[in-house]
């Protein structure tokens, strides 16, 4: 089993080496990292590695990044990550026991969600993540926020969404951290809020209508 680990970074090059060592050091099954960064220090630093350099794009969303990521995977797995999280020891495995042969979708435990902010997915089930836009990852309408509700309730819709309870995968955000700082780009994700959500309830109510 492999895993492609999706990562569209902000003007964050401070995050880049501690999250890749944390990645490798906890994940025992064959792994690739694929960045997607737009400023100059973040590229220095993955140089010798794999990313998608984003200076030059006029869109710098994270839906728009993931989408672009996920067109490179050809590993079994599609893990769809930030550059604010922290992988505990087995969540792949545990992620993946949980999917079984019944499901494509697990949703992992950040510890603070109900149902989690980031998922691991089968790759053969890219092509119906969307339900109006095969091979995408993401709806690409969404600014930031609510993209990944949708990816989880168009699985859950199609009976293949599992929450992975004892796939620990833990989100670094400051609205439940008060010593991580309001940067700009949680800036930027929160201020599509009022958009995004209008935008997931009428497709939500299209994709229950289908």
């Amino acid at each position: 089993m492999s895993v492609a680990i999706l990562v569209p970074s902000l003007n964050r090059p401070h995050r880049i080496l501690s999250l890749l060592a944390n990645i490798h050091d906890v994940t025992q099954a064959d792994h690739r990292i694929l960045f997607c960064v737009s400023d100059p220090e973040s590229s220095a630093i993955l140089a010798n590695g794999a990313y998608i350099d984003d200076s030059a794009a006029d869109d710098h969303r994270y839906v728009t990044r993931m989408n672009k990521l996920a067109r490179l995977v050809d590993e079994d797995y599609i893990f769809f990550g930030s550059d604010d999280v922290l992988f505990h020891p087995n969540w792949f495995e545990a992620a993946v026991e949980a999917m079984g042969d019944t499901y494509a979708l697990a949703t992992v435990n950040d510890l603070h969600q109900p149902v989690g902010t980031a998922a691991l997915i089968k790759t053969s089930y890219l092509d119906r993540a969307v339900f109006d836009s095969p091979g995408d990852a993401f709806h690409s309408g969404y600014i930031h926020n609510f993209a990944d509700n949708e990816q989880f309730l168009t699985a859950a819709f199609h009976g293949l969404h599992v929450h992975a309870i004892d796939s620990i995968v833990e989100h670094l955000h400051p609205a439940w951290d008060r010593s991580i700082p309001w940067d700009s780009t949680y800036l930027n994700a929160q201020s599509g809020w009022d958009h995004d959500a209008a935008l997931f309830h009428e497709r939500m109510a299209r994709l229950n209508a289908s």
